[in-house]
């Protein structure tokens, strides 16, 4: 007796690739949702944050002063107000390089690295959540302290800080692009040591000993390599300056330093045992 099969259809070539795709979007959402939690959640890492806010608009305040200071005796210190608050980031990134370094070494240091996993098996999702959530937050970051400062600056520097709506329009958004992918460089550098100590030293090292100590050194090519570190370029994007490149060589620079670290702490992430 022959029995009748009912017909196949014709599968999709493309639709289990597609598939995994919007399976990735829609697990990556409730991890992004998760690591938000998780970060505010521990009290440290939201000082972190409003310490350095407090940071950048205090000195942004002092910086005017000086400047006007300084320009009632003579000397040439005229600084649109913004900008001012932009270098106040030399100090005040220690704070926010400290909370996106935390976000992950506190994990391994507890333990709770392991539950992380267990509820985000997959290790890819799970560090792109957390660089989803340190982008968003340090964007936000520098967006709102370069806003918050600007007026201090504003009103300490008087004559000496007067600024247009493209310095400040400027100033927000190198803060906020610095900012984020600042928070990805070190979140990179997190995943390759695994130990908040090792993982803030060597974030200061580049963002901040690299830049003062290289500088002191009169030779040409450690000169001119001290120019592609992150905080030159993001001093060139910041300022619209055109020396000694522009704002999108500037971007890209900060752009490949992010990809970098962050394939480099993906790859220890994904075949180092936890």
């Amino acid at each position: 007796m022959k029995t009748q099969t009912e017909p196949t259809l014709p599968r999709h070539r493309g639709s289990g690739r597609h598939n995994a795709i919007g399976n990735q979007g829609t697990v990556l959402v409730p991890a992004i949702a998760a690591e938000r939690t998780k970060f505010f959640s521990l009290r440290s890492l939201t000082w972190m944050l409003w310490l350095g806010i407090i940071c950048m608009v205090g000195t942004a305040w002092l910086l005017g002063a000086s400047a006007k200071a300084s320009g009632d005796n003579g000397f040439d210190t005229y600084t649109p107000a913004p900008e001012l608050v932009f270098s106040t980031l030399q100090l005040a990134q220690l704070f926010f390089a400290t909370a996106a370094a935390l976000c992950l070494t506190t994990e391994y240091s507890s333990g709770t690295i392991t539950s992380s996993l267990q509820a985000a098996p997959r290790r890819g999702v799970l560090y792109a959540a957390k660089a989803v959530f340190l982008f968003v937050t340090g964007t936000v970051m520098g967006i709102v302290g370069v806003g918050l400062g600007t007026v201090p600056a504003a009103l300490s520097a008087r004559e000496y800080g007067v600024f247009d709506a493209v310095d400040l329009i400027r100033a927000l958004a190198g803060a906020g692009v610095y900012l984020g992918l600042m928070m990805l460089m070190v979140l990179g550098i997190a995943a390759l040591c695994r130990n908040s100590a090792g993982t803030i030293v060597a974030a200061l090292v580049l963002l901040i000993g690299m830049p003062q100590l290289l500088g002191l050194v009169n030779v040409q090519w450690i000169s001119t390599a001290v120019d592609y570190l992150p905080t030159a370029a993001a001093t060139v994007l910041a300022t619209g300056a055109t020396e000694p490149y522009g704002s999108g060589m500037a971007l890209g620079v900060l752009l490949l330093w992010a990809a970098g670290l962050l394939s480099a702490g993906w790859l220890s992430l994904n075949y180092r045992d936890v």
